[in-house]
């Protein structure tokens, strides 16, 4: 039901009965100071009602029907459509127009109440005119074209005028100003289609290392790195005392040491080899990875021998190995304490890149075949849907493309910057994976949408104070965003925010506070 087909416009004149002839509780407010519902003054007219949307301001307006030389009272209810909180400062104009030329202006400088302005428009001559009201606060300037208008001859020219139906639920300024409260434009908007799945924090594979004990052994009480401290590649974390054995000889050690560099070479080769494999697409990254975790053990037994060997030449028992860091990054987590005894190959710390994380996210089989075209995921989260994809720096760094025969799952990886999404390593969360390109489709927020006894519903702006229900098929989600199959048109406004408080005043609830005076 559309009310405009102006993008950002939303344009309803309406009509209904002077509050003389509604029964008593309808209506749930009076907008007049003394009680009336409009200020009548010098005849008993139809009530004019009309409903405007700016860039920056709602417009909602009552008014008896001008006719010439007789006062009309106005109640202009003005939000800004940045918090929709009620405008309690400012300027408000009404403009009677003729050809784009001005003929009469009616100014008032102030509010007369919280959000209302109420100036009074005496027309001159009667006949058709252009309705223009315009709000001024500060830099803020709003101009609501309302159409074309009557003024009327005299009381007897506007009878019998027809009454126009509103919504049949009543939700009032003064409870939209007091409750959170928001609306918005049903529009087509881009959408991807997702596949769920569940998702790992972890870093990413070249910006995270584990320091393992290169020897039997127990760490020095020197100070160590404590979990939060960044350093720089090569940073002393910790010291380890190696233990000798009682069998230990000089040349034993001397052989040790050579095994060990003998490894270090032949390792550091392979590493070398497959990183050019890799760079060739010859070979997949998991190898990679293994080379390089061997590469570093290698190392690391390598400076484990030779500190045996200085340990055993200076006879000093308590000479001590450093444990350095293989890369720049956070440390994570230290595993260590000073004088605790520890083994060969125990992991002592852990050091990832501060500025990145992965997003490991494993998706059902039936899925499996889309990950191909992945461009990002988003999650599900307590305070509203994440969205990971480019316009946030995020990157699809690789996918798989065979079905894990355990799981049943596969897998893709996304890289983003810490700043813009979960940052705790070994975190799980529910993800959907991007697997299309976006199409334009009708959309609403998800917040816009009521569980309505298992029914989907939402509710639509009819006036600034009335309401439809409307139940709405449903279609694919993209983060905040759900695609509206049938149930809306484009332009339709729809509550985004403080739906279920309209869904309390459908059903007469006094929660929600009814029926406040202006």
């Amino acid at each position: 039901m559309p009310i405009d087909s102006r993008p950002w416009v939303l344009t309803l004149a309406m009509l209904v009965t002077a509050c003389s002839d509604t029964p008593s509780g309808e209506h749930g407010h009076d907008h007049g100071p003394d009680g009336d519902h409009a200020d009548h003054e010098a005849h008993d007219a139809p009530v004019l009602v009309y409903t405007d949307f700016s860039e920056h301001t709602e417009l909602f307006v009552e008014f008896p029907a001008l006719v010439a030389g007789q006062s009309s009272r106005f109640a202009a209810h003005v939000t800004r459509l940045s918090d929709f909180m009620p405008l309690t400062e400012g300027r408000l104009d009404v403009l009677l127009q003729r050809d784009g030329r001005t003929v009469a202006r009616f100014r008032v400088n102030e509010t007369t109440s919280r959000g209302i302005f109420r100036p009074s428009v005496t027309p001159r001559d009667s006949g058709d005119f252009d309705l223009v009201i315009e709000v001024a606060d500060g830099d803020m300037t709003a101009r609501h074209s309302l159409g074309e208008i009557r003024v009327f001859t005299d009381n007897e020219a506007i009878q019998g005028l027809p009454d126009h139906p509103e919504g049949d639920i009543a939700y009032l300024k003064e409870q939209q100003w007091d409750n959170p409260f928001a609306t918005v434009s049903v529009q087509p908007r881009p959408l991807r289609r997702s596949v769920p799945g569940f998702g790992t924090v972890t870093a990413p594979a070249d910006g995270d290392a584990t320091v393992r004990a290169p020897a039997d052994g127990y760490i020095a009480s020197t100070p160590l790195i404590q979990p939060g401290q960044r350093v720089a590649q090569g940073t002393t974390l910790g010291v380890l005392i190696p233990r000798l054995g009682d069998q230990s000889d000089i040349g034993s050690l001397m052989v040790a040491l050579e095994q060990a560099r003998s490894r270090r070479a032949l390792a550091e080769r392979d590493f070398e080899r497959l990183t050019g494999l890799l760079a060739q697409g010859a070979i997949p990254e998991r190898r990679m990875l293994d080379a390089r975790e061997a590469l570093d053990v290698a190392r690391a037994e390598f400076r484990a021998a030779r500190a045996r060997v200085e340990q055993y030449e200076s006879g000093n028992a308590e000479a001590g190995l450093a444990l350095r860091a293989p890369v720049a990054g956070a440390v994570v987590t230290t595993n260590v304490s000073p004088g605790a005894f520890i083994k060969a190959g125990d992991p002592l710390f852990r050091i990832a890149a501060p500025e990145r994380r992965w997003l490991a996210i494993r998706v059902p089989e039936r899925f499996a075949g889309e990950l191909a075209h992945s461009s990002g995921a988003w999650l599900d989260r307590p305070d509203g849907p994440l969205v990971l994809d480019a316009q946030q720096g995020a990157r699809v760094v690789r996918h798989d493309s065979a079905v894990d025969p355990r799981t049943r799952t596969a897998g893709v990886t996304v890289e983003y910057p810490t700043e813009v999404g979960p940052t705790l390593l070994g975190a799980r969360v529910a993800a959907h994976v991007f697997t299309e390109s976006a199409v334009e489709r009708l959309a609403i927020p998800r917040s816009a949408v009521i569980d309505d006894d298992g029914r989907s519903v939402v509710y639509v702006q009819v006036n600034g104070e009335s309401f439809e229900r409307q139940p709405v098929e449903l279609g694919l989600r993209d983060g905040a965003w759900v695609e509206v199959r049938q149930g809306l048109s484009a332009d339709d406004r729809v509550v985004s925010e403080g739906a279920y408080l309209v869904k309390l005043a459908s059903a007469g609830g006094s929660e929600i506070g009814h029926g406040h005076a202006h």
